[in-house]
């Protein structure tokens, strides 16, 4: 028996709806170590990591597809499954992709080893989103994967690609500053994907909140491309 204390205003109901929840994740969920750590020394990394997954949940529809380019260990891919019909993470990490599967827990998401520049799918999407990944590749490379990710939409699809700014790198932690390779402002992040996509939006982040103010004073930034060029 689960304990649920005294406080409880239909305590037999309260007791069936945890004991139910227990059944369903007798074992919970063992976090990765990047989150682990996150959750013993910096939790304000979560929240800040996850509002930007938020900021794309509200933005997709339930009937969509969408393809994540670098899903890492996987929770943004599942944060963004409860709110369209299908996620396939794409990740070249297998230790991430391992991690990912260990924890997943969701029949709408598919997990798939693989680098973007190689990966053939069956059919294209209506969104594919992009956080935290072209900041690790240099520019020309940071080209390509745009036109790639642009190929891969519906024609009337939606592309997101996040990125830190580079007035933020002398700030940014030792894991960021060792593994950021180009970091952007916005006006040239915009217009990368503008040069594929026929529309695109511009927005700044500081911590958790999204805006359109002065780019130089924002940490990261999203951007959205709208009907694929290509």
């Amino acid at each position: 028996m689960v304990d649920i204390g005294q406080y409880n205003k239909e305590p037999a109901l309260y007791g069936k709806l945890v004991e139910e929840l227990y059944q369903r994740y007798p074992d919970g969920v063992t976090l990765p170590p990047e989150y682990a750590d996150f959750v013993q020394n910096n939790t304000l990394q979560i929240l800040i990591r996850l509002a930007r997954y938020k900021f794309v949940a509200r933005l997709i529809k339930k009937s969509d597809r969408l393809l994540e380019v670098g899903s890492g260990s996987g929770l943004g891919a599942m944060f963004l499954a409860q709110h369209c019909a299908h996620v396939t993470g794409l990740e070249l990490k297998v230790t991430e992709v391992e991690e990912a599967k260990t924890i997943n827990k969701r029949d709408n998401v598919a997990f798939v080893c693989a680098n973007l520049f190689d990966y053939q799918p069956e059919h294209r999407f209506d969104v594919v989103v992009c956080l935290d990944v072209i900041e690790h590749l240099v520019k020309e490379e940071g080209v390509r994967l745009v036109q790639t990710m642009a190929s891969l939409l519906k024609p009337s699809g939606m592309l997101v690609v996040g990125s830190p700014s580079i007035h933020s790198y002398p700030y940014q932690g030792p894991l960021s500053q060792a593994s950021h390779v180009h970091c952007y402002d916005q006006p040239e992040l915009l217009a990368l994907v503008d040069t594929y996509c026929t529309r695109t939006l511009a927005f700044s982040m500081n911590d958790e909140t999204v805006h359109t103010g002065f780019h130089k004073l924002a940490w990261y930034y999203i951007v959205l491309g709208f009907s694929s060029k290509i």
